[in-house]
């Protein structure tokens, strides 16, 4: 479950990055006002001006001009064109995933016990689980018990073993 989840938003995540990949970089300019966190910027394409606004991200405030990368389907859809401005929030929001996902699906946890088992379907709910309790009287419940029993009674063996006062001769 761990890899659908995460693989199924990998792939959500190319497909939000490809049309950036082949989109179009042009120059904006920088336009008031000017505030501490956030850059208002206005770029020309094909002879018509638009505007938009974006986290600062590192841009100094000397700055004037930025590198703006636009869709060339959708002029008015644009970025920063830089690692803060167009890859780094996407991926810091699937970095938590993995981390939260990761946390849940593969460690032992109060949420999903040891042995759920989840399944998949093709009508509502489209996913669904089970939880996997031994019952007493099964097998693995006695085989679990014996084990634990043979473990402690050699931990008492081993133990007995160095208590014992030495014989005296």
């Amino acid at each position: 479950m761990f890899f659908l989840l995460n693989g199924l938003t990998g792939l959500l995540l190319v497909f939000y990055f490809g049309p950036w990949l082949f989109s179009r970089v042009t120059t904006g300019t920088i336009i008031t006002p000017y505030e501490a966190n956030k850059i208002h910027v206005a770029y020309l394409v094909n002879g018509k001006t638009y505007s938009d606004s974006y986290m600062r991200n590192g841009i100094e405030f000397s700055k004037r001009t930025v590198p703006v990368r636009y869709l060339s389907f959708h002029a008015q859809t644009s970025r920063v064109n830089s690692f803060m401005g167009m890859w780094a929030e996407p991926l810091a929001w699937w970095g938590v995933f993995v981390l939260a996902s990761a946390m849940l699906l593969l460690t032992h946890n109060a949420v999903f016990s040891k042995g759920t088992i989840f399944q998949l379907q093709k009508k509502y709910p489209w996913i669904s689980m089970e939880e996997y309790f031994p019952l007493r009287n099964s097998w693995y419940y006695r085989w679990r018990n014996t084990v634990n029993d043979n473990e402690n009674e050699n931990k008492e063996k081993t133990s007995n073993k160095k208590n014992k006062p030495p014989l005296l001769k």
